[in-house]
């Protein structure tokens, strides 16, 4: 019995044939249907803060200004994610900035709904 040789070149043929595996390109999608959650994302920030602004004390919570950031770097990994060659960036690290993407677009909202008054 052998092991397989970790320099070897040649994929698995499992690997090959299973229709669930993760790919470069479906990363990518999903990375692109990121940015389009994240207008959405950021309608419900404004929502938010607009609602916060007219009722109650009149000022929005005190995380508005991290919310935005979070909506920001979430763009700028989304960018990252669909743009950059797989030769510069790896698969693995690929699907993480994807993941942190819509981690950061989904905290935006939930950052400023928190209102300490």
């Amino acid at each position: 019995m052998t092991a397989p040789d970790p320099k070897s070149t040649i994929a698995p043929a499992a690997a090959a044939t299973d229709p669930f595996a993760q790919s470069t390109p479906a990363v990518r999608v999903f990375a692109g249907i990121g940015l389009l959650l994240l207008a959405f994302a950021y309608g419900a920030f404004l929502i938010i803060v607009l609602n916060q602004a007219y009722s109650g004390d009149g000022a929005s919570g005190p995380l508005v200004g991290v919310a935005l950031w979070s909506m920001g770097l979430s763009a700028v990994a989304g960018v990252l994610a669909l743009c950059l060659p797989s030769a510069v960036v790896s698969h693995a690290a690929r699907s993480r900035v994807v993941r942190l993407q819509y981690a950061l677009a989904f905290a935006g909202p939930a950052l400023a709904a928190i209102d300490f008054a």
